[in-house]
């Protein structure tokens, strides 16, 4: 489990408007008994503060309640198999536990706040296997959801270029905005894995990835994970990133990104800061593009920061988490274009304003 605890006790953060029960109250019968709630809070005691809601899921409730939507609500969600076996190939659903909605809910309170499965289990009233079932299936078909939409959510330099945002406008025909991150790994016990995934940038044993950004701000790539030790240029190679891209297409990253040759065959552009190359300073036209580069290049920075947001990504990851790393940071870029919006209109700021 994750070494580290939330900022206050999961009961009185999660359980304040928990049924609590006095000797003057036992319930007298046995149907009475079977009412008593046994867990410490769900979806609909926390969506009461909107508050209390974003703070706990990364979201709002109206925005929590769109993406139940977008998976298939609880027609959908209820019907999601937790565990096949051999004797029940067909069997897509067992008797439920917990509602459709408290299912989500849970997975968020896992990423966002990275409560350990055995609190977790202890909150929604439930066996730590149950809550652990519950958490990859949802883990799972959230990642099939987001990847059917990724060739969709990949959008063309050319439809980028209508109503494209101010700090990106000097940028003709800019696909992706591109930055890489690590996530910090415990020490394997493999001697050869510790070397493979020992980053020298971090001087820490390290998850690599990749996360890219279209003109309007919002999460279009994440790769898979890799050993923090491989390159840039090899990860990007082996998550499929250069097969995504057109003749003409523009590439924004930073220097560190060694992929000119890869690009330029594919009749891609690079387009980096400059470099001084030895120089003692930089010609006014090369501080120009510095600067516009730098401009545009916050908002890659803030994704990644979005995503670094999830406590469960946040601290040293477990080797136990390595079948699913990979997953969960996939499913934390795209949950981040739930969002608020990175560029807002004239009328939403008007509006703002006046408010």
């Amino acid at each position: 489990m994750l070494n580290f605890e939330a900022k206050e006790p999961l009961f009185h953060a999660l359980g304040r408007e928990v049924h609590q029960t006095t000797s003057s109250s036992v319930p007298s019968t046995t149907h009475e008994l079977r009412r008593i709630p046994t867990h410490l809070t769900n979806y609909k005691i926390c969506a009461r503060s909107h508050d209390k809601f974003k703070f706990f899921t990364g979201l709002s409730v109206d925005n929590f309640q769109a993406l139940f939507d977008f998976l298939g609500g609880d027609d959908t969600i209820k019907r999601l198999k937790m565990k096949y076996t051999q004797r029940t190939p067909r069997k897509f659903y067992t008797e439920a536990k917990m509602t459709s909605e408290d299912k989500l809910f849970m997975f968020l309170l896992r990423l966002r706040r990275g409560y350990p499965i055995a609190d977790l289990a202890h909150i929604f009233g439930v066996s730590k296997e149950y809550c652990s079932r519950v958490l990859y299936m949802m883990l799972r078909y959230l990642c099939i959801k987001f990847e059917a939409l990724s060739k969709h959510m990949f959008i063309s330099a050319k439809a980028q270029e209508h109503k494209k945002p101010k700090p990106f406008k000097p940028f003709k025909n800019l696909r992706i905005i591109i930055d890489g991150f690590e996530l910090n790994l415990e020490t394997p016990s493999n001697f050869q894995q510790q070397g493979n995934t020992y980053s020298d940038y971090k001087a820490h044993n390290t998850v690599r990835f990749i996360l890219g950004i279209s003109c309007y701000g919002g999460i279009i790539f994440v790769s898979p994970g890799f050993e923090g030790n491989m390159s840039e240029k090899k990860a990007l190679a082996e998550s499929g990133f250069f097969d995504m891209l057109e003749n003409g297409d523009v590439v924004m990253c930073d220097r560190g990104f060694e992929i000119n040759n890869e690009l330029l065959r594919r009749g891609v552009e690079v387009l980096k800061p400059p470099s001084l190359g030895g120089r003692k300073k930089f010609t006014p036209e090369e501080e120009i593009l510095t600067r516009a580069i730098a401009s545009a290049r916050i908002y890659v920075e803030h994704a990644v920061r979005l995503v670094k947001a999830n406590r469960l990504l946040r601290f040293t990851i477990p080797m136990s988490m390595i079948p699913t790393i990979s997953d969960y940071t996939y499913v934390a870029g795209f949950l981040a274009n739930f969002g608020t919006k990175t560029f807002q209109s004239k009328k939403m700021k008007k509006k703002g304003k006046r408010n």
